[in-house]
């Protein structure tokens, strides 16, 4: 709570503009179902802890029953493994000099595993190993069709084999980002059925490593849009959702996250109504995510406070409202973020709030 203790028991409206908050029944509803919806699946829950970037949610998940937390950058898994977590999965390949050393690093203090869709990408980290007389544990990325990284499905065994004979580090699982999922928008039926498809091509390609001798532990499927199909097929093992845990606007306006189960926001204050519309508020393109808007309007947020409206665009310290009624120069408004896990990574921290109070201040680390 460094830097803010003492806000806390304050009255949300004497906070700072823009500040982001989250709301705390909120979170540990969402916590609690996820982590249900999993068990009642038999799959272990391993939530990408890059959503929030606070420990003290990633703690909150173990809790509540998480094997461990699943990271992106260097930094995130640093911060992680020096706050005692005790299983991270980064799901990011490690090139460059420093993410090899942020992984040996790491995997001193915790039991890593890091994500690769090559053998180029993997070699720098398998000789450091090597040298270091350690041995690191490597799932092998599959592309179930987001088509961003991953290793074609037909294309896996012959790199698992590869992997499997690498000194240094030793072939854990594999897994896959069902990201285009949530590219399908609000059609519920269509995105089960993708889900469940990227989820029943990642398990095949383990049953044929497998079948070709070589021994696999995890199965790994990972997001929030995916979270209620992709898990489900047989023989996964894990899932790895991180939205959920904020929830945000892009997943209110495709159907996977209610408005009710949405426990972040930003709260923003009303400068300037010269123009009468668009109305300027301080929340801009640096308080809020940049990534683009589900409901294909280029909307940066959308504002829940009474009145309504949404920050149609944004400059740096500046939010231009549209659509809204009543407000005043020193009005305060509520603002839903298109995207949370973009947020977290633009805010030092983030306001804990319970009943329109503050409980606590939590930092946010791991960032660029």
């Amino acid at each position: 709570m460094t830097g803010w203790s003492h806000l806390v028991g304050a009255p949300i409206e004497d906070l700072p503009s823009p500040a982001v908050l989250v709301d705390l029944p909120t979170l540990r509803r969402n916590i609690a179902e996820m982590a249900a919806h999993t068990d009642a699946l038999g799959v272990a829950l391993r939530p990408h802890w890059k959503t929030s970037k606070v420990l003290e949610v990633g703690r909150m998940q173990l809790a509540a029953g998480a094997v461990g937390l699943t990271a992106a950058t260097a930094n995130e898994v640093l911060a992680l493994a020096e706050a005692g977590i005790p299983d991270v999965f980064w799901a990011y390949p490690p090139v460059g000099a420093h993410r090899v050393a942020a992984a040996l690093a790491a995997a001193e203090r915790t039991r890593l595993i890091v994500g690769v869709d090559s053998l180029e990408a993997i070699a720098g980290l398998a000789a450091a190993a090597v040298a270091n007389g350690t041995v690191v544990d490597v799932r092998l990325e599959i592309d179930t069709g987001l088509g961003r990284m991953g290793v074609r499905p037909d294309d896996a065994v012959a790199l698992a084999r590869v992997l499997h004979a690498l000194d240094g580090v030793r072939l854990e699982g594999v897994y896959t980002h069902e990201g285009h999922v949530q590219g399908l928008g609000a059609d519920p039926e269509r995105r089960a059925a993708v889900g469940l498809a990227a989820g029943r091509t990642t398990a095949e390609v383990a049953e044929a490593i497998r079948a070709d001798g070589i021994p696999l532990t995890s199965v790994s499927v990972g997001s929030t849009a995916g979270a209620r199909s992709a898990p489900t097929a047989s023989g996964i093992t894990e899932a790895r959702p991180g939205t959920y845990v904020y929830g945000d606007e892009n997943q209110v306006a495709i159907g996977t996250i209610s408005e009710a189960d949405t426990a972040i926001t930003v709260q923003s204050r009303v400068i300037s109504v010269q123009r009468g519309e668009p109305v300027l508020v301080d929340a801009g393109t640096k308080a809020m995510s940049a990534d683009g808007s589900m409901h294909g309007d280029g909307r940066i947020g959308t504002i829940v406070s009474s009145g309504g409206g949404l920050i149609a665009t944004g400059h740096e310290e500046h939010g231009f409202v549209r659509g809204s009624t009543g407000l005043r120069v020193g009005d305060l408004i509520r603002v839903r973020p298109n995207h949370a896990c973009g947020l977290s990574n633009m805010h030092s921290h983030v306001f804990a709030i319970e009943d329109g109070v503050v409980a606590d201040v939590w930092p946010v680390v791991g960032r660029h």
